[in-house]
């Protein structure tokens, strides 16, 4: 297990010896210089979920001192194409955090290891949640579920009161009302949300959330619906706020996140995480998560995996972080005040953040919103395809029923060919 580079570094007839009696995880490694592997997560970029991960990685390097863990610090925007030329190029890093959109997108062009040969995740099997079986392809464990985000609204409730608006929105209609009334460009905006094919992995979050609040499907398991009646009414919604002004137009996610605390922006669909981090940035901030502005209220899902790459150059190490973290998952989600992938931690992390309850009693959607049933390895292409003519709506005024016949065409020619 382990690779050429240590045995040649080592060089001792000792060391081998070692190596083959060492248990495994969290083993000593030698006399020799730490192994240092690199984690590789837009998490690091973010206040707060930073914060808790260097924690939890300094615990982990207190118990397993042979092996030292390097930052790969990536902004979420850029994080998916930066790995994505990383490992088409044999350079990748030890552990790949990935969302579930990235997870297909780098499975797809077979990056990832199966984890099964590497870590012993039969032990876990009766604490994880169903949420675990996404990772799971053709019997193979290609990501361990870490933690999952779902999307709210999440409003300034002195802004709203300054605009005369009594209570949060509840249907789409009430949510466009409320977002011109708070829209003062270029000072203030009703609304953030990305809408850029530059940021094309997040930007599906935010159209399937909108998708799924007029009971659209992206697929139904034997075919892409994308031209459905109810995917077309959530476009031309998207369309409408378009349109409206109500959002600061080509900024990405960190911009406008950053204008909601510093009360640029007065709402946003957003997850759990931005609530913490907008808490962390804004101490005085008037901030509330209300279900989402559809009725009956439903949700998205991001789903976070921690991953090994095939091309690692420490799997053995990798694998013995990853285990460790997923024991300790209970203070991670605690730190970043999460829900994470362990029924035994939850209660005790809600218990302590009861705001939780809102993110979490929300009813998922069809397959949790982003993920289109039945090609969710071709996760990618059918996002690419789908965005692309949906931007044609926004710039080039594409009438929207005729821009997702032409994605609904496209798709079936290019994902049902036999």
């Amino acid at each position: 297990m382990m690779t050429r580079q240590w045995l040649l570094r080592t060089g001792t007839v000792i060391a081998i010896s070692l190596v083959a009696i060492a248990p495994w995880p969290g083993s000593a490694l030698g006399a020799g210089a730490p192994v240092e592997i690199e984690l590789a997560t837009w998490h690091w970029t973010e206040p707060g979920r930073g914060d808790a991960l260097r924690k939890i990685v300094t615990a982990f390097t207190n118990e397993n001192p042979s092996i030292k863990v390097k930052e790969g610090s990536i902004p979420y925007p850029r994080f998916e194409d930066t790995m994505s030329v990383r490992l088409a190029g044999g350079s990748a890093p030890d552990v790949l955090v990935a969302s579930d959109t990235m997870f297909f997108s780098f499975l797809t062009r077979n990056y990832l290891a199966p984890l099964d040969n590497l870590l012993n995740l039969s032990k876990y099997k009766s604490d994880f949640l169903p949420i675990q079986q996404v990772g799971v392809i053709q019997g193979k464990t290609y990501g361990v579920v870490s933690e999952y985000v779902t999307y709210a609204l999440l409003s300034n409730k002195k802004l709203l009161q300054e605009a005369g608006i009594g209570k949060t929105p509840t249907t789409p209609d009430e949510f466009l009302d409320a977002a011109k009334k708070l829209t003062k460009a270029p000072d203030q905006y009703g609304y953030g949300t990305r809408h850029t094919m530059d940021q094309e992995a997040g930007w599906w979050y935010e159209m399937s959330f909108w998708v799924e609040g007029f009971g659209g499907k992206w697929a139904d398991g034997k075919k892409p619906t994308v031209n459905s009646p109810q995917v077309v009414a959530g476009v031309k919604f998207f369309k409408q706020m378009y349109d409206a002004g109500i959002f600061p137009k080509s900024v990405d996610s960190a911009t406008y996140r950053r204008m909601f605390w510093q009360e640029k922006v007065a709402m946003l669909t957003d997850n759990q995480a931005v609530y913490v981090i907008t808490k962390t940035q804004n101490k005085t901030i008037d901030l509330q998560a209300t279900p989402s502005p559809f009725k009956p209220p439903l949700t998205n899902a991001e789903i976070v995996f921690y991953t090994i790459p095939k091309g690692t150059k420490y799997p053995k190490e990798a694998a013995t972080f990853v285990d460790w973290f997923y024991r300790h998952l209970k203070d991670y989600g605690l730190g970043v005040e999460n829900v994470v992938n362990s029924k035994s931690a939850n209660e005790g992390i809600i218990q302590q953040f009861p705001y939780l309850q809102t993110f979490v009693n929300l009813p998922l959607a069809d397959n949790g919103g982003i993920l289109p049933r039945g090609f969710e390895t071709r996760l990618p292409e059918f996002r690419n395809t789908v965005l692309k003519h949906i931007t044609d709506v926004l710039v080039n005024n594409v009438d929207p029923k005729k821009a997702m016949d032409a994605a609904q065409a496209e798709l079936e020619q290019t994902l049902m060919k036999k």
